[in-house]
């Protein structure tokens, strides 16, 4: 697994999987709604989750590949 700048901001970086998938942080209760009605697995890393929330993005992970372009599909525009 490769590993991505996804924001950057003074000395602090955002870095996680390239696979992961950033959105506005605004939309996580939407987001949690829409997985658990569409049977989608997506986690946040709990330990990246203050600086996600002072970037004002969350990232996503979904391991599963289908699961995953559904998502990107979905949350893309």
């Amino acid at each position: 697994m490769n590993q991505k700048v996804f924001i950057e901001k003074n000395s602090y970086q955002l870095v996680s999987d390239e696979r992961d998938i950033m959105l506005p942080w605004k939309l996580t209760k939407e987001i949690q709604t829409w997985c658990n009605a569409n049977n989608i697995i997506a986690e946040q890393n709990p330990q990246q989750v203050i600086l996600q929330t002072a970037f004002g993005v969350a990232l996503w992970r979904i391991k599963d590949e289908k699961q995953r372009m559904w998502f990107a599909l979905r949350w893309s525009s």
